[in-house]
C-alpha cells in the first residue's frame, strides 16, 4: 500500500516546471530523495550530482529538511512538501 504526498513549488520553479502543486503516490517507506527521483523535472531543477543545489530549500510539513534528515527524510501519507528555489541576491 502506498502513500500520497502533496508537493508544492514556489517562485521561479513554478514557471520553470509549469506546475504549482501535485499529489504524488509513492511506496511505503519513501524518502524525500525518492520523491524527487519520481519527478524528473523537479529532480533536474533542484539537484546536482545527487545532492540539493545550493540555496534550494525543501520543507516537509513546515520543517526545513536540513533540520530533519535532508534528502533521506522519511515521508508519510499526507505529508506536504514545499520546494523553494534559491533566493535572489540583494
Amino acid at each position: 500500500m502506498g502513500i500520497k504526498v502533496v508537493v508544492e513549488v514556489f517562485g521561479t520553479l513554478r514557471e520553470k516546471l509549469g506546475w504549482r502543486r501535485k499529489v504524488v503516490e509513492l511506496k511505503q517507506g519513501a524518502t524525500l530523495r525518492s520523491l524527487v527521483e519520481t519527478l524528473p523535472d523537479l529532480r533536474e531543477a533542484v539537484t546536482q550530482g545527487g545532492e540539493l543545489r545550493e540555496g534550494v530549500m525543501i520543507m516537509v510539513n513546515g520543517i526545513h529538511a536540513q533540520l530533519l534528515k535532508g534528502l533521506e527524510t522519511p515521508l508519510r501519507n499526507g505529508d506536504e512538501v514545499s520546494v523553494f528555489p534559491p533566493g535572489g541576491g540583494g
